[in-house]
């Protein structure tokens, strides 16, 4: 597991240093700078190593104050970190309110998005492959058909989108194929029209209207023109947001082919459903479909389809295997007969290969076809993928501790510095807590969560964990307030807070805090960017 993937809280590191919320006041602002300068100014020191240790870190100091304190450098920190800063972003002419510096780096941050979005093309395909075991018996070839399709799409414009797709098939001694192409521009925030038109099996051509009707309503309206048999077909779908994670829709499509259809979807971050209800000239369907996430790389689905036209049900699951690949195997059984489909997802391209195992339900076969794969699937998982994963992932830990080393080495120098400063003030406060039965940090860890887990055992051993963690105890005493409180702000990464640093760059961190209170000893445990409030009768032991 990574950090700093693009899909994190933004690493806050001058608010952490400054030990502020990243909704502080500039009031706050002000007050916070002052008491961090009365522990650093240079001035306070007479030893020249004291001196110098207290001019580097206050000059720190300064500059995170020298940001946060200035509303325009803020806002663009705020929004793009100490690289926009460090870049020259320029925002024109001086803007005296916060709305119109948000305003105008929203804007140019849309513009560099429109200058990538410009030249991006995005493909899309995918190869079917239907094999068929009993014609594989009889002696006429394992292979019943084939499909292909492809499809790219440019973004010629901020607001206009040109697709391009074809698709082929073959099955038996027939096949057939078309190419088609669909125009979108946004003609207003909340309004898209499409121009479509397709050449080959199913000819035809028409425009298409999407409008926002409210906050969590959308209709779509189009019409086509076959040139297949000249006829002509009118479809309308609302689309309506339920709740933060559902939303429904209602599809009525008039023509040869009329029907009517009502569908729900929920998605969260673990599961997802759907669901459909669909009748037609001559034919009625219901399907549902559920997937449950039991890890960040593993999934599991289950879905079930009955109609005019099938009646089946189907199980399976997939595993990530890297960045952009996924694989998926499923078993279906139903009306058509028993199937396998293997499935193998990278980036938006797609391979499918459906196997028919029998056209007869037979309960052996039914069961063997749904037993036997599993089995071999987690004996393969127990004695081959996982310790091959484990294996690979260590590989990467190493790697990435021997890149880093250096970098390591001078942070927790650094870190080390900073908490010979703040020592005199930590034990004066640690003391006089004491006296009142006041909260004590006895013990604070801040590192590799893997290192944490293992608790005492981390004192005993030197393996590469151990390298993995710091003790920031003395700058957590220096942090409880007169009150006999102690809180990190959410959203904040804990590696930018004075005396700290972060000992295994690239992995998830935790910080482990045991402390006492009114005699009571106590207990906690959190992430990375996960706030903190201490002393609290749920932490006690």
């Amino acid at each position: 597991m990574k950090e700093d993937d693009g899909t994190g809280p933004p690493n806050r590191e001058l608010y952490a240093l400054l030990h502020l919320s990243p909704e502080a006041s500039d009031e706050e602002i002000r007050r916070a700078y002052r008491q961090w300068a009365q522990v650093y100014h240079p001035d306070k020191y007479q030893a020249p190593h004291m001196k110098e240790i207290a001019t580097e870190n206050f000059q720190r100091i300064c500059e995170a104050y020298e940001i946060l304190s200035d509303e325009n450098k803020r806002q663009v920190y705020d929004i793009y970190g100490m690289e926009g800063l460090n870049s020259g972003l320029e925002l024109g002419p001086k803007l005296n309110k916060v709305e119109e510096i948000k305003e105008q780096l929203e804007k140019l941050k849309r513009m560099k998005e429109q200058q990538k979005m410009s030249a991006l093309f995005l493909p899309k395909g995918s190869i079917v492959a239907n094999l068929s075991l009993p014609e594989f018996l009889d002696g006429d070839g394992i292979m019943r058909g084939m499909a292909m399709s492809s499809a790219v799409q440019s973004q010629l414009s901020k607001s206009s989108a040109l697709s391009l797709s074809g698709n082929l098939g073959v099955e038996e001694n027939s096949g057939a194929g078309a190419a088609s192409a669909v125009f979108r521009h946004q003609i207003a925030s909340g309004s898209t029209i499409e121009f479509m038109g397709s050449v080959g099996l199913g000819s035809l051509i028409g425009v298409q209207m999407t409008r926002q009707l409210s906050l969590h309503s959308t209709a779509t309206l189009g019409i086509a023109k076959s040139f297949h048999d000249g006829s002509i077909n009118l479809s309308n779908v609302w689309t309506r947001q339920l709740s933060d994670t559902a939303s429904g829709n209602i599809e009525l499509l008039l023509g040869p082919q009329s029907s009517i259809g009502v569908g729900w979807q929920k998605k969260d971050q673990n599961t997802s459903a759907a669901g459909e209800v669909k009748f037609g000239t001559n034919s009625f369907g219901i399907s549902a479909r559920y997937t449950r996430r039991f890890s960040s790389k593993s999934h599991g689905r289950i879905a079930g389809r009955i109609g005019s036209a099938a009646l089946e049900v189907e199980v399976g699951g997939g595993r990530k295997v890297s960045d952009f690949s996924t694989v998926r195997m499923l078993y279906t059984i139903g009306i058509r007969g028993i199937f396998w489909r293997f499935e193998l997802h990278r980036g938006g391209q797609k391979l499918l290969i459906p196997i028919l195992l029998s056209r007869d339900l037979n309960p052996v076969l039914a069961t063997g076809a749904l037993v036997v794969p599993t089995s071999i699937y987690f004996i393969l998982k127990k004695f081959v993928f996982k310790p091959y994963y484990l294996k690979r992932e260590k590989q990467k830990a190493l790697e990435n501790m021997e890149r880093t080393a250096t970098q390591v080495q001078e942070a927790r120098k650094a870190a080390a510095k900073a908490q010979q400063l703040l020592e005199n003030v930590a034990n004066r406060k640690r003391n006089k807590q004491q006296e009142i039965g006041g909260l004590v940090i006895t013990k604070a860890i801040y590192g590799n969560h893997k290192a944490l887990k293992k608790g005492d055992e981390l004192r005993e051993t030197n393996d590469e964990l151990a390298s993995q963690v710091l003790d920031v105890t003395l700058p957590l005493n220096f942090l409880v307030n007169d009150s006999g409180q102690l809180k990190l702000h959410d959203g904040v990464k804990k590696s930018g807070i004075m005396g700290f640093c972060d000992p295994c760059p690239g992995e998830p961190k935790q910080l482990h805090v045991e402390y006492t209170y009114h005699g009571e000893r106590y207990e906690v445990a959190v992430d990375d960017y996960e706030e903190l409030i201490i002393p609290q009768i749920a932490h006690r032991v």
